[in-house]
């Protein structure tokens, strides 16, 4: 199965130059049998967090994180034709995640676009190198999909705001430096005003976090206390009580992060190469009509994701925030994501019993584990449920439901 390489873009020579730019990076920097079924990497979270702070630390040195961040905080004003070009190969590689992506996706634009110039020269470029690593603090018990109803409370006292509350789920929470905290800081008003951004040091006293054990056997997500944290008042992101706007702009990053097709497009590479390998009756299972047919349809939907994603991106890439459009993009991408990796297993066969340590398993274990991990792909960045919402008042214009946040 051929996956075409740039879109139908029309590519000038600087662009040609980029992509073989790199290209020639992946080629240096990916380690020997990278993106094929035999390469399991990592195993443990500490080789994997130390590999991921050593490809991002390869991609900041050649100039390769960020590259639509504006130059003046460290990216290279990359248009959208390098923007996909960049996906594309990324993508066709497999490469890694660098440590800091959600950081580079939405909390790093949310500085560039509320922050004040001490936020801006302090934490952008300690989260381009990977010297700090973020996890974003919005969701509570009790208000998940429903943001607005956070209980966390930031009470100013002096030049510092005491920070005291619990979040959950929060990513990444036991290795990261820095937390993107939404607070309430206006009790008396009403839920969707009175909130408040803050970059908190998770260093500080006061702070615990509690890894929650996940399906998957992982523990990425965790509880995170604020026990009368102290945050100095330079840390506020924006004007205080100004925090639901300048969080909803972040959600917009995040979610045209998510919608970014790179993820689907190594899944479908993998679904192709497992019915090549896997065999019933001595025979490649892509030999079988039925499964062709499944992974054709799923190219279909992965190429009209690209040309969605593609759009839903192109506002940010033209230096604005993105809108509500970029829920389309979110909603197919996560339910196809999830989709595929439902297949796998499908393709897998008996094998996909085997769990990572089994002498016979696929891919090192991975098709039953990105089984369980992706059960949260319609969950994260927002449910499929509130994108829907999302789309149908902000998009299509449609009366708003009873009982859903703004």
């Amino acid at each position: 199965m051929k996956r075409r390489a740039d879109l139908e873009l029309h590519l000038t020579h600087e662009d040609e130059a980029f992509r073989a730019e790199v290209r020639a990076f992946l080629d240096e920097c990916l380690p020997a049998g990278w993106g094929t079924l035999e390469y399991e990497g990592p195993r443990d979270e500490a080789s994997r967090v130390e590999f991921q702070r050593e490809w991002q630390r390869r991609l900041f040195e050649a100039g390769l994180v960020a590259i639509a961040w504006p130059k003046e905080y460290g990216g290279r004003d990359a248009g959208f034709v390098q923007q996909m070009i960049y996906d594309s190969e990324m993508a066709r590689r497999r490469a890694p995640d660098p440590i800091n992506r959600s950081a580079i996706a939405y909390i790093g634009p949310t500085i560039i676009q509320w922050g004040s110039d001490w936020q801006k020269g302090h934490f952008l470029p300690r989260i381009l190198s990977g010297d700090d690593v973020w996890c974003q603090g919005f969701s509570e018990p009790g208000a998940g999909s429903d943001l607005a109803a956070i209980r966390t409370r930031a009470v100013l006292d002096g030049d510092e705001f005491v920070l005291t509350g619990q979040k959950v789920w929060t990513s990444k929470a036991h290795l990261a430096d820095w937390c993107y905290v939404l607070a309430r800081t206006d009790p008396s008003a009403p839920k969707h005003e009175g909130l408040s951004c803050f970059l908190v040091d998770m260093r500080t006293p006061g702070i615990t976090v509690r890894p929650l054990r996940q399906i998957s056997g992982r523990s990425e997500f965790n509880e995170v206390f604020f026990d009368e944290v102290r945050v100095p008042r330079r840390c506020l992101v924006g004007e205080q009580n100004a925090g639901w706007r300048i969080a909803n702009s972040t959600l917009r990053y995040e979610r045209a992060g998510l919608s970014r097709t790179s993820r689907i497009e190594r899944r479908l590479e993998i679904l192709v190469a497992l019915a090549r390998e896997i065999t019933v009756d001595e025979k490649p299972r892509w030999e079988d009509p039925i499964v062709r047919e499944h992974l054709a349809r799923f190219a279909v939907r992965v190429e009209a994701l690209r040309n969605l994603a593609a759009r839903a991106n192109a506002a940010s890439l033209r230096g604005a925030s993105p809108g509500p459009e970029v829920s389309i993009a979110k909603l197919l991408t996560s339910e196809l994501d999830q989709a595929m990796a439902d297949y796998a297993m499908d393709l897998a066969g008996p094998y996909a019993a085997l769990v990572r340590g089994s002498p016979h398993a696929l891919k090192g274990g991975n098709v039953p584990l990105s089984y369980l991990i992706m059960r949260a792909a319609t969950i994260g960045g927002g449910t499929s449920e509130i994108q829907r919402n999302v789309i149908a008042e902000r998009v299509l214009g449609l009366p708003r439901s009873s009982g859903t946040g703004k």
